[in-house]
């Protein structure tokens, strides 16, 4: 048995321990991705900003995805390190607590810049190595362990944030960015590589560049990049909207915690039955079913008041939500080589693309009112249907 061969016996059998330890990452960083949604009511009326200009703190967040994410995922698929998803939960972090905490807004658009930036980092990396330390049987279940890790700490995110805040104030959110920098450390020397050595060498002889391999990518990955952004845009937009009609309705900043919380449950537990729905019927159904039956229950939303209408917003979100192992499984199994690539282009691009585009809604929502707005959201899982026809979807 050759020394090579030995060590990859070996890189399999640590494979578990990796996804395990990835997965952590992801939640230690998406811990921060509430933050803004939550503390959005302080920050509009602190600054006295408009929906608009609120809404600007998405666009900037969504730009550095859409012109980092791309780019990272190329380098990552080319280095053996995990660098990256050792330093961007630590700029994501510092970027979060402090954008409430400045008297500017334009200091408070920089790091907001600084979060996006920092998430942009960590995710191609983070989502990429799971397909190369992950066994090929056990793709989709482990991603479905590192999204569900991900909303985990999304869903606990506002929590720790208005929790921080009653305690010590808004400087007392500093004490939220400990995780981050524990984990630094035993990801560093628990985890040194992610891939075998001889294998990235072998793809670097044969690689075609930045642009060619991104175009390339995109042309067999649109439509599922697209159906991940009309996914990523109705979640945006739910996070961003429904905490301010809350409080415009009279809600105290314990109810956006608790509603934003809420949200980001019931997407992460309806990732379990999406899986198993996923395995008996296939991805592209249960995909294209899931986007139906919760833009359903949307619009049943926004013919119902008070209680009732929260409760069905939260199913309709976290029944298109729960979807996201799908994409990402799909996109890494049409492009096996560049795992990560094809992860920042169906999440991280279209995240950064759905950041943006809530600045429109902003904008609709200051000139139509905030009910006219949940209506068209209601809409937007049925614009994704024609994308099912598609040929990577065929095939």
């Amino acid at each position: 048995m050759s020394e090579r061969a030995l060590s990859f016996r070996e890189y399999l059998h640590l494979s578990e321990m990796k996804v395990a330890l990835i997965s952590l990452a992801h939640c230690v960083n998406d811990t921060y991705a509430a933050f803004l949604a939550t503390f959005i009511p302080f920050i509009k009326d602190n600054l006295g900003l408009s929906y608009a200009l609120a809404s600007n703190f998405n666009v900037i967040v969504g730009i550095f995805h859409i012109v980092c994410q791309p780019v990272i995922g190329y380098m990552c698929d080319r280095i053996r390190r995990p660098i990256l998803m050792i330093i961007g939960p630590v700029l994501c972090g510092l970027g979060a607590i402090m954008v409430p905490n400045v008297r500017s807004y334009g200091v408070a658009i920089f790091f907001a810049g600084l979060w996006g930036f920092g998430s942009a980092l960590y995710h191609p990396q983070g989502s990429g190595g799971i397909g190369y330390v992950s066994k090929p049987e056990h793709l989709t279940r482990s991603l479905t362990w590192f999204n569900i890790a991900g909303t985990l700490g999304t869903m606990f995110s506002p929590l720790i944030a208005v929790g921080a805040v009653k305690a010590m104030g808004y400087n007392g959110l500093f004490v939220t960015l400990v995780p981050a920098l524990l984990l630094a450390p035993l990801i560093y020397f628990s985890m040194p590589f992610l891939r075998d050595e001889e294998f990235v060498r072998d793809e670097n002889r044969k690689d075609k560049g930045f642009f060619k391999t991104i175009g390339a990518l995109f042309v067999v990955l649109y439509p599922v990049w697209a159906v991940s952004l009309i996914r990523d845009l109705l979640f945006q937009c739910m996070r961003f909207f429904l905490p301010l009609k809350i409080v415009a309705q009279g809600g105290a900043l314990e109810s956006v915690g608790t509603i934003v919380f809420c949200l980001t449950l019931g997407s992460t537990l309806a990732m379990i039955p999406m899986g198993m729905i996923a395995q008996r019927f296939g991805n592209k159904r249960a995909l294209q079913g899931s986007m139906l039956f919760g833009a359903g229950i949307l619009f049943a939303a926004t013919f119902t008041t008070d209680f009732s209408s929260i409760v069905l917003y939260i199913l309709g979100v976290s029944c298109v939500y729960s979807t996201l192992p799908l994409t990402v499984a799909i996109a890494q199994t049409l492009a096996p080589n560049e795992r990560s690539a094809a992860s920042s282009i169906v999440m991280g691009l279209s995240w950064g693309f759905s950041n943006i585009l809530v600045s429109p809604f902003g904008k609709l929502a200051d000139a139509a009112g905030v009910e006219a707005t949940f209506i068209f959201m209601a809409i937007l899982p049925i614009l994704g249907m024609p994308f099912f026809w598609a040929r990577s979807f065929k095939n």
